[in-house]
């Protein structure tokens, strides 16, 4: 049979189900019918569907493995056995292991005991911390008084508490009695930190240290004072004290003597665990005997380990102890070191410590396994116990070897318990068997009966490549249990083959390879002594080539390089820049099937990467056109600034930025207005246009990687400018203004009147002037001469601008 599980691992929490799929091939040459066991698991737990498999030869059919974990599982990681059994041959097994991965469940809970005392100055509680999760938790106990006069003393800072156990935590209250009144009930919160914050309630009932029926007797002492001297002074002559010293008192309860105390007055506990030294699993139904350590007649205290090997011992006084080890199949043995006399260091616990000891590990008694193997040649048959699933630090995987005796039969004394082992059987020239194997404690197994079948199945065949046929391939025959290795023929019968001695009826997953070449994989299914021919198989070649073709706009393509990268593969290749084959690149003979990575950069260009598959299987072990067009890291931006009128504008100042760089530049007058910037990174950059008495231009321009950019071209508004008019006074001294002209000068604000002169103009015929292109915004003073050769203003006015705006004068009355 050939047979395979699916999924190979089951991830599961307590109480959690998970499901297994188990497809079982009928390989033989009849009808045979299956059943399967699951070990490693209580029965109750699994649940198989169907109970049992009809199968045709060559027909496969699957089984549904259903496993419920209960609510209590601990938290550990096992290998599981999927046996698979024959009807039709008794001897006809298979063996499927399966990992359980069980996940950690934490969950704590807390309880008070008591939850109510009735006490004075101080109250001792009980805080019971349960663990009902799979695996152990470590809790912090605290204590809240909501009035904050209280102090709490507790007697362990934190407990490690295994999962299924429960810890009890002693929590003294002190503080905050009255002196004088009723009895008190204080309410305090207890609780532990651990996974998660557990909390419950206590109620202290406190009573003050003078009660008010203690005023009230206060006044029947003082009347019966006289009454109490006399009575006192007679009964000392009658009655004669009687003294316990204190080392007879202790000699009596013996509460500091480690096994004499029945009811210690603070007790300690001892609590372990003990694992097995082969599979590091727990032992369960161990007993462990307490004894003092000078007094091994009887034990003080008795437990037995739990399913995860787990005990404790409680109710102790301090002292020294030795523990001792019982069980059937393992023996007597004292802790740690699992020997047998008890010449060992003893366990020092003090009082009321909750002492928790590290992990023992301990085998069982040596057992004997044998049994015989159905051959009909013994010659060469070995026997290999090897321990199954993971390994315990420092166990050897192989138990033990023994050859086979002439009889059939074998014998493998001293072998460690408990544990679960795996019986190989081996004999060059035949398939391998393989017998699962379970240990208890101290128990013996003979009688291991199994039947080694010959192998006598055969593979032939050739292996050829397009150039024709191929030697020095490797083929590998496995069917999961064995596998069987050849070498096609390099001389004589070039490229044929011949597996051998294959285990029949079984399935076989045959590999031909061959460096520089595609495996290839194929299954055969033989019967019994099968002998399948003209197996031919064709490796196609596993290399393979890229070629293509790399542009830089309109510029040769010089100084650029591409970079190949993949599995062991790391190339490097120049651009063909000149010739024939400009722009070309090539790389042969790259192993396929595989993944490459192509990096194509050089020549102050933005790199690119291009992925390629290769696979021969596919046809496209040989790719051509893999083509790049590749862009400049950087550009130039020109162009020019023109003003309101059109005309080419000089000496404007032009500013290139993308937030972080910042390109300054002032157009010349030859060429009259031009700008460019050089090296500039591609990305979006405002580009702004300015000179004094306009408004700037702002423009958003995104720059991309290419030679140059088409020339931008920026419009400025018109200049800034002063108009005005002038008039004469009617009446006397009036001038007509076409025939008489007056002057005004303009000057700046900190320059008039005998500083540097702007302009000078002339009214026209109609008394009108302006003052052009000024430089805004700015403040100017505008004045009125009589003539030319005036030294004394008329009349002044100050004048602010604004950009590309014309400001009107207030028109200025004179008389000459």
């Amino acid at each position: 049979m050939h047979t395979t599980a699916w999924p190979e691992e089951l991830d599961l929490g307590p109480g959690d189900t998970g499901f297994l799929s188990l497809a079982v091939t009928n390989t033989s040459t009849v009808i045979d019918a299956y059943r399967v066991q699951l070990f490693g698991l209580d029965p109750e737990w699994v649940r198989i569907e169907p109970q049992r498999l009809s199968l045709f030869p060559g027909e496969t059919e699957n089984f549904g493995i259903h496993v419920s974990l209960p609510e209590d599982y601990p938290s550990s990681q096992r290998r599981l056995a999927v046996n698979v059994v024959s009807e039709a041959d008794a001897a006809a097994f298979s063996i499927v292991h399966i990992d359980l991965a069980v996940r950690p469940q934490t969950d704590t809970t807390v309880a008070l005991d008591p939850s109510l005392i009735t006490s004075g100055r101080s109250a001792t509680f009980g805080i019971v911390v349960s663990n009902v999760g799979n695996t152990s938790v470590t809790a912090v106990p605290f204590g809240i008084d909501p009035e904050d006069l209280a102090n709490f003393d507790f007697q362990l800072p934190r407990v490690v508490v295994p999962p299924g156990r429960d810890q009890v935590v002693q929590v003294t209250v002190k503080g905050g009695r009255s002196w004088i009144g009723q009895p008190r009930a204080r309410t305090f919160t207890f609780g532990v930190d651990a996974e998660k914050r557990c909390e419950t309630l206590g109620t202290f009932i406190q009573r003050p240290r003078i009660g008010r029926w203690m005023i009230s007797l206060l006044g029947l002492l003082t009347a019966a004072l006289l009454f109490a001297v006399v009575l006192s002074f007679s009964f000392n002559k009658a009655v004669e004290k009687a003294t316990v010293a204190d080392e007879v008192l202790n000699a009596a309860l013996k509460q500091e003597d480690p096994g004499g105390a029945v009811v210690p007055t603070n007790p300690g506990s001892v609590s372990g665990n003990l694992l097995s030294t082969t599979t590091a699993e727990g032992l369960a139904g161990v007993q462990a005997e307490l004894f003092v350590a000078d007094q091994l007649d009887v034990p003080t205290k008795t437990s037995v380990t739990d399913d995860q090997g787990a005990f404790t011992i409680s109710n102790l006084a301090g002292g020294e102890y030795l523990l001792r080890l019982t069980g059937a199949g393992v023996g007597t043995l004292w802790y740690p070191d699992g020997v047998v006399s008890a010449d060992v260091d003893p366990i020092e616990l003090t009082t009321g410590q909750n002492l928790e000891l590290p992990p023992a590990s301990i085998g069982g008694v040596p057992v004997e396994v044998s049994g015989s193997i159905n051959v009909e040649d013994t010659a060469g048959v070995t026997l290999t116990l090897v321990v199954a699933g993971q390994l315990a630090p420092g166990t050897d995987a192989v138990v033990a070897t023994v050859a086979l005796g002439a009889d059939g039969s074998f014998n493998m004394p001293d072998v460690p318990t408990p544990g679960d082992y795996v019986l190989i059987v081996e004999q060059p020239g035949a398939a391998t068997s393989s017998r699962a194997i379970m240990l208890e404690p101290g128990e013996q197994l003979d009688n291991v009966e199994i039947t080694l079948k010959p192998g006598n199945g055969i593979v032939s065949g050739s292996v050829s490549s397009p150039d024709g046929l191929l030697g020095g391939a490797l083929i590998t025959a496995t069917d999961g249990s064995n596998t069987i290795q050849t070498v096609s023929l390099t001389e004589g019968d070039i490229g044929s083959f011949a597996l051998r001695n294959l285990a029949t009826p079984s399935q076989y997953t045959i590999t031909i390879s061959k460096d520089g070449f595609s495996p290839e994989t194929r299954t055969v299914a033989l019967g019994d002594g099968q002998d399948v021919g003209n197996f031919s198989s064709r490796l196609l070649p596993a290399v393979g080539s890229v070629r293509g073709l790399v542009t830089l706009g309109a510029l040769p393509p010089r100084g650029l390089s591409i970079s190949i990268s993949g599995g062991d593969i790391n190339r490097q290749t120049r651009v063909v820049s000149q010739g024939l084959g400009t722009g070309s690149y090539t790389f042969t003979r790259l192993p396929a099937p595989a993944t490459y990575t192509l990096t194509f950069s050089g020549a102050g260009t933005i790199p690119q990467v291009r992925v390629v598959d290769l696979d021969p299987n596919s046809g496209s072990q040989n790719l051509t056109g893999i083509d790049v067009a590749l862009s400049t890291a950087s550009t130039t931006v020109r162009g020019e600034v023109r003003n309101a009128a059109g005309e080419l504008q000089p000496r404007a100042d032009v500013v290139l930025s993308d937030g972080t760089t910042v390109f300054r530049f002032r157009s010349g007058d030859e060429p009259a207005g031009a700008f460019e910037f050089s090296n500039v990174a591609p990305g979006a950059y405002t580009l702004t246009a300015s000179r004094k008495g306009t408004v700037p231009v702002v423009r958003l321009v995104n720059i991309t990687a290419k030679e140059a950019t088409s020339p931008i071209v920026l419009a400025l508004g018109r200049t800034a400018d002063i108009a005005g008019v002038v008039v004469g006074k009617n009446g006397i001294n009036d001038f007509d203004p076409g025939s008489q002209r007056v002057e005004l000068r303009l000057f700046a604000s900190n320059q008039f009147p005998a500083g540097e002169t702007i302009q000078r103009v002339l009214t026209d015929a109609t008394g009108a002037y302006s003052f052009p292109e000024l430089d805004a915004p700015e403040t100017y003073i505008v004045a009125v001469y009589a003539t030319v050769n005036s030294g004394e203003p008329l009349d002044s006015q100050i004048i602010p601008t604004e950009p590309s705006t014309t400001t009107q004068a207030i028109g200025f009355t004179v008389a000459l």
